[in-house]
């Protein structure tokens, strides 16, 4: 037995080793297309704690490197930095495929690619300077055109809270990284991100309503104390499924603390509420009570003080809480009280769905066969759906029988009114014919409101025309939301005003603001002239972009059209007004990604490298000047005379050849 277990070991660590041994440059993981769709994982690494900005070179020899797997747990040390280095190929079908990094972390990032850096995630700083954040909502997008070894680099600096060390789960939690293809990552986040945020406010949104119904119902009439428990009930359910969605979208690990807090408020806050509920209706001492109320607002204290430990006590309430209601349930059922079979019913359908799934779980748990339907998506879902809807529908239901008995009961009270006296009939008929006049005035108080409506509503289309393209506002108004897209073919031009600042300065805030209005009016004139769309202005900087959202197979010409237009106000400008500013033009074509930011205040904005290029055109462009790109050169040079300006040295892209767009062709140039 025991050269059994010897045997074992040593097998278990050669085998440990022989893995680890796995990636390196000679023998990188090799990913397929099909692994980079469904995301391929970074797994097996060399690691290194310690900081050296030559970790990131292609060539560094990391060859005294440990290996291990970054989604096991390891101890790390407060404030220190570690590295990361990891060899992989791809397959010949993902060629010049638009790639990116899904990364997921607690802490601070650079992520470097064959040598180049590629990503920055929070901020590696000291003290204040930090800035830790959780993911990267909207990776960087790269390619490559050969299947040699690449080499990813990571200079990694974790949260370590406590003392000096602590145990954190490397992955997720510290840090899980996948290769995914763009596409797939994009149509993925977009679909689920819809479809969460659907679900969890729709959860919050109905639960807090019916919560703020009962509560009115309980002002209105507070010797119905079941309605305020009842309402603190779906109140309890709407702020955990919001809490559920914050946790979701958290940026900054800042915020577990106070997500925390609420959520195990919200928990507390279900469990003395499903008691105080079963109890109003059900219990006839009221000890018990107390001592479930005041035990959950000594568990408020208690997380204060320690959070771990509120947390293993409040499971143990929350079980309590339901076997006390299943016995007071069960209980009045059998002596037959009044309501206790439309309550309960809905209640014991809550604890046997739970109960259910836990004997589901440890089936699977213990590989135990189940029948296929009772683990698919589309069950789990429903016994999700029964467990949400199951107590307010019986609550409901009782309300309702409630009520129908309520009226039952005036029906026979005003039947033997009407029977003992004639003159209350004229008079009710009085009554009918007044409250008639009512209805129409008000009827007709109503066409003329909804006629204010339809007309604000027309001013608020137009308003949102003005603010996002036609296709994109009509995609909005239809479906709620609006996909960001991927264009492959488009031209973006970045204008600039020179020394604005200094001329600011000069001419005094509000001649530089009017001066501005009128300037950038007219180019949004130049824009709906030749087709381009506008997106913002930044400062003294206007942005637009042609070939978006629909596309424009002369899309570089019709740029540089606009850009020459420009050029031609601006010294027209300058004949008739001494303060007009110089102007300096950037143009660049390319692929990007374009779509709305956010869900309050947003905006269409576009992203991606294209965007940066034409950036730095701008930027080393001359005053009265097109610069445009090597990319849109190539698209124009039949149309527009231009000038080569030679390879020009430009920050984060390197020597990059660029041209000055003179003027148009004329028929004859034309080749």
């Amino acid at each position: 037995m025991k050269k059994n277990l010897l045997f074992t070991f040593l097998l278990f660590i050669v085998v440990q080793t022989f893995c680890f041994a796995q990636n390196s440059l000679e023998k990188p993981r090799i990913f397929t297309e099909k692994d980079i769709k469904s995301g391929a994982t970074i797994e097996e690494s060399k690691f290194f704690a310690g900081d050296n900005p030559a970790f990131a070179l292609l060539k560094f020899d990391d060859s005294a490197w440990i290996n291990t797997d970054i989604s096991s747990k390891k101890t790390y040390k407060k404030d220190q930095v570690y590295w990361i280095r990891y060899y992989f190929k791809i397959d010949s079908a993902s060629i010049n495929k638009s790639l990116c990094f899904d990364i997921k972390q607690i802490g601070a990032s650079e992520i470097y690619l064959n040598g180049k850096k590629i990503e920055i995630i929070g901020k590696i700083g000291k003290g204040d300077s930090r800035e830790f954040k959780m993911k990267n909502d909207v990776p960087e997008l790269f390619s490559f055109d050969n299947t040699e070894v690449n080499v990813l680099a990571i200079r990694f600096l974790p949260i370590v809270a406590g003392g000096e060390k602590m145990k954190i789960n490397y992955s997720p939690v510290a840090l899980d990284v996948e290769l995914v293809s763009a596409k797939e990552f994009l149509d993925e986040k977009v679909e689920m991100t819809e479809g969460f945020n659907f679900i969890t406010m729709l959860i919050c949104g109905v639960f807090s309503a019916l919560g703020f119904i009962h509560l009115l119902l309980f002002l209105f009439y507070r010797k119905a104390l079941y309605n305020l428990y009842f309402s603190i009930y779906n109140l309890s359910i709407g702020l955990l499924s919001y809490m559920i969605l914050l946790f979701y979208k958290m940026d900054d690990p800042a915020n577990v603390d106070s997500y925390g807090f609420f959520s195990f408020l919200s928990i507390v806050a279900f469990g003395a509420s499903l008691t105080g509920f079963v109890n109003t209706l059900f219990g006839r001492s009221k000890i018990r009570l107390k001592i479930l109320l005041v035990i959950a607002a000594l568990l408020l204290i208690v997380y204060y003080f320690s959070a771990a430990a509120a947390v293993s006590i409040v499971v143990f309430y929350i079980f309590f809480v339901w076997f006390e209601s299943l016995y007071l349930i069960i209980r009045a059922m059998i002596r037959r009280e009044k309501s206790a079979f439309i309550v309960g019913g809905g209640i014991l359908t809550f604890f046997a769905i739970i109960i259910l799934t836990i004997i589901f779980n440890i089936l699977e748990s213990l590989n135990i066969a189940t029948p296929q339907m009772l683990s698919s998506d589309e069950f789990g879902l429903s016994l999700l759906v029964l467990v949400i809807v199951s107590f307010p529908i019986s609550i409901s239901a009782y309300l309702g029988w409630q009520f129908a008995s309520t009226n039952l009961s005036l029906v026979k009270q005003l039947d033997e009114v009407n029977r003992l006296s004639d003159v209350n009939l004229k008079q009710e008929q009085e009554k009918q014919q007044i409250l008639q006049d009512q209805n129409d005035l008000l009827e007709k108080q109503v066409d003329e409101r909804t006629f204010e409506l339809q007309k604000e509503k027309q001013k608020t289309e137009n308003l949102l025309l003005n603010i996002l393209p036609h296709e994109v506002a009509e995609e909005l108004k239809e479906n709620g939301s609006s996909e960001a897209k991927y264009y492959d073919e488009v031209t973006v031009l970045f204008t600039d005003f020179v020394n604005f600042t200094q001329s600011s300065e000069k001419m005094g805030a509000e001649k530089m603001l009017v001066e501005l209005n009128e300037c950038f009016t007219a180019f949004d004139m130049i824009m709906e002239k030749h087709g381009l769309e506008k997106i913002k202005t930044i400062g003294d900087a206007y942005l637009a972009v042609c070939g978006l959202p629909i596309k424009n197979e002369c899309h570089a010409y019709q740029t540089t059209l606009v850009a020459l237009d420009i050029i031609d106000f601006i010294e027209e400008r300058k004949k008739i007004n001494p303060n007009t500013l110089d102007i300096r033009i950037g143009i660049n074509s390319g692929s990007l990604i374009a779509g709305i930011v956010g869900v309050k205040k947003f905006a269409y904005d576009i992203w991606g490298d294209t965007v940066n290029t034409a950036a730095r055109m701008e930027q080393n462009s001359e005053k009265g000047k097109i610069n445009i790109s090597e990319s849109t050169y190539q698209l124009v040079k039949e149309k527009i005379n231009c000038e080569y300006r030679g390879k020009i040295h430009t920050k984060g892209k390197g020597d990059m050849d660029m041209y000055f767009a003179i003027e148009t062709k004329k028929d004859d140039e034309i080749s």
